[in-house]
């Protein structure tokens, strides 16, 4: 069934006919209110579809938001945003189970990039407005909106081939500084680069990359914590200073989904040539060629990873970097031989999940799957290149703000053995059913009753959710402790670096931290102080930031990631502040930049295709960006030890383009 557009309100939104509609820069959309119980006016079920057909107009990719609003809420409490490649016709479309909150990421199809579902849980039963807009740009934007509809399943995804990508990854119709104009330029500067293989350290390192100015303490021959009096530190394997700086994803760049989009891209290899591969993601079967690694192939033969590997560790020398941070290439670090951090791959499951990906974590199988995932580390746990271990990144179930998992338990319709834990410990709280329902203002028949789903939120008392956190609070603790202590049986020697979590979206993060050495998160901010500052004082702990970046839109890339700068001077300067920043708290033992290269311009497995690496498609520096980086990274020690100030000079941020 059709809905028209017409049935919808424009705020700010500028109709310009022909379906088309100018959002300018900032906040705008198109929005239709609605009676509840209907969706657009329509009744709808979970199992159907959502779809629009959507147009960027204009040479640049956007971020296309669905917004779902519930009756007596002040705005949106659920938004799926979804980012869209310029000049094709391209099919959005979400089942209606999406509202559900179960997943944080959706399917890529054709022609889409990236879909995040952001907020909280919504019922369909309650829904009284839908609305259409864009994320913030930094310009006006016109949309070609057409053929809104509710379907009862799964649509095509039709769209036109249209070359937007060159035989190098690189995108096609746009000019900019130092894009390299071919495969010979690129061999050109590639092998002259390889061929100078002087290594230049920045002064006063160890060989670990920690200060020789400032010894700690003995060397124990493993990275360790020390706290001087005044501030936390690193202390490298010799006992010298350590404030942790590098990159993460250092490899050869990212796979590029081409499911159903080969068509386009320029002149791509034969499928038997080095850089295809399949692959799988949410269950779908993809297409992947890697332009990263064919380039470096096409530069150096047969040989190109290790003459790559050697360039890049040069590279890293000499912008001060000092640690290969996340989800790098194992063959790179072992060949290499700098300090390194990894992270555990597949956090302990269980077959029922409480909500999202929290698991049952009062079950056995809870506890022997901790211990199988801990042998992750039966390979390094003697290396003493090794700074340490994270246990997991951004858990999808801390994406709710100030959510309550031992009331999203009790919602849900599996019988759990969190939920024995919680009906027990309310039992042995009030005793008697009646007590509880006195304090609650409930009517439940006897305490079983709790094992029927319920929304405890729709009890709308206070005393009930307290109690409720305080069991989300031990559930929190147990997901925290039972990893960790596997972990230590495995590896005693390393630091438990703990959860990167995404960003401080409930105090009740901070439960179970007594069980890592440091408290881990990222931090997309232009000023990480604040973040370092709320979660050390939660938590007590030193602490690290996983992940953090800023995107220009000058050199031929359409998403500035979470962060945006006005160019690439601009993300050199936007780097020295947030690193002298991070340095100058006396908690913070070192950050990490999200990532060593671009996206892949047509998406990475998930279509993200940000501007954010310090290397772009061709293995090429921004030459600007990196000046900042070395720069940074050369002054840090002296900033975290209180000699130098933190510099003042702010980059000129940009509204954010990300999907």
């Amino acid at each position: 069934m059709k809905i028209s557009l017409q049935n919808f309100t424009p705020w700010l939104v500028q109709p310009q006919g022909d379906d088309r509609y100018l959002f300018p820069r900032g906040m705008s959309a198109l929005h239709f209110d609605f009676p509840r119980g209907t969706f657009c006016g329509e009744i709808v079920t979970p199992s159907q579809y959502l779809s629009l057909d959507v147009t960027v107009l204009g040479d640049r990719a956007a971020g296309i938001c669905f917004e779902f609003t519930e009756e007596d809420a002040p705005g949106p409490g659920m938004t799926v945003k979804m980012g869209v490649l310029p000049g094709l016709k391209t099919r959005l479309a979400i089942p209606f189970s999406a509202l559900s909150g179960g997943d944080v990421f959706l399917p890529r199809t054709p022609g889409k990039l990236k879909t995040v579902v952001g907020g909280h849980p919504m019922h369909l039963d309650r829904l009284v407005r839908f609305g259409i807009c864009v994320d913030k740009t930094p310009h006006d934007l016109t949309l070609k909106l057409e053929n809104l509809c509710i379907l009862d399943e799964e649509p095509d995804y039709p769209l036109e081939h249209r070359i937007m990508v060159d035989e190098l990854g690189q995108k096609k119709v746009s000019d900019w500084k130092n894009k390299t104009h071919g495969k010979e330029a690129l061999i050109a500067a590639l092998r002259a680069e390889a061929a100078d293989t002087t290594e230049t350290p920045l002064p006063d390192r160890s060989v670990w990359g920690g200060w020789t100015k400032k010894k700690l303490k003995a060397g124990t021959g493993y990275f360790s914590l020390h706290h001087d009096g005044r501030r936390w530190w690193l202390c490298d394997p010799d006992g010298y200073a350590f404030f942790s700086t590098g990159f993460d994803c250092v490899g050869l760049g990212d796979q590029c989904n081409l499911t159903g989009i080969t068509g386009l891209c320029e002149n791509l290899p034969p499928k038997t040539e080095i850089g295809w591969s399949k692959g799988k993601w949410m269950g779908k079967e993809t297409e992947n060629f890697n332009y990263f690694v064919h380039n470096a192939y096409l530069a150096f033969g047969e040989d190109y990873y290790g003459i790559w590997a050697d360039m890049i560790r040069r590279r890293l020398i000499s912008w001060g970097s000092n640690t290969i941070a996340c989800w790098s290439d194992m063959n790179f670090i072992r060949r290499e031989k700098m300090p390194y951090v990894i992270i555990g791959w597949g956090y302990p499951q269980t077959k029922t999940a409480v909500f999202r990906d929290f698991p049952d974590v009062f079950s056995p199988e809870f506890e022997e799957n901790a211990e199988q995932w801990a042998h992750f580390l039966d390979e390094t746990k003697g290396d003493a290149y090794l700074l340490g271990y994270f246990l997991s990144n951004e858990p999808a179930w801390a994406f709710v703000n100030n959510i309550n998992l031992a009331a999203a338990a009790l919602a849900g319709a599996e019988h759990t053995h969190c939920k024995d834990y919680i009906v027990g410990r309310l039992k042995e709280q009030y005793g008697e059913i009646s007590a509880l329902n006195a304090a609650w203002n409930a009517s439940f028949d006897s305490f079983d009753a709790l094992y029927t789903p319920f929304e405890a939120e729709d009890l709308h008392n206070t005393r009930a959710m307290e109690d409720l956190r305080l069991c989300a609070l031990e559930m929190i603790r147990r997901y925290i402790r039972i990893p960790s202590e596997a972990a230590r049986r495995v590896d005693p020697n390393h630091l438990n670096l703990g959860i990167r979590y995404a960003w401080l979206s409930s105090p009740d993060l901070a439960a179970g931290c007594e069980y890592t050495d440091i408290f881990s998160f990222n931090c997309y901010s232009m000023d990480p102080t604040s973040m370092i500052e709320d979660f050390s004082r939660l938590t007590g702990k030193p602490v690290i930031i996983g992940e953090f970046h800023f995107g220009a839109l000058d050199r031929g890339m359409d998403a500035t990631g979470l962060r945006g700068v006005e160019s690439q001077t601009e993300r050199g300067i936007a780097y020295r502040y947030y690193m002298h920043h991070a340095a100058a708290h006396p908690a913070c033992l070192g950050a990490h930049y999200f990532i060593l290269y671009d996206q892949a311009y047509l998406g990475r497995f998930d279509g993200e295709n940000y501007q954010i690496g310090a290397l772009d498609v061709c293995s090429r520096p921004y030459p600007e960006f990196i000046d900042g980086v070395r720069r940074a990274n050369g002054e840090l020690y002296a900033v975290a030890d209180g000699t130098l100030a933190p510099t003042d000079e702010a980059a000129k941020e940009i509204p954010a383009i990300s999907y």
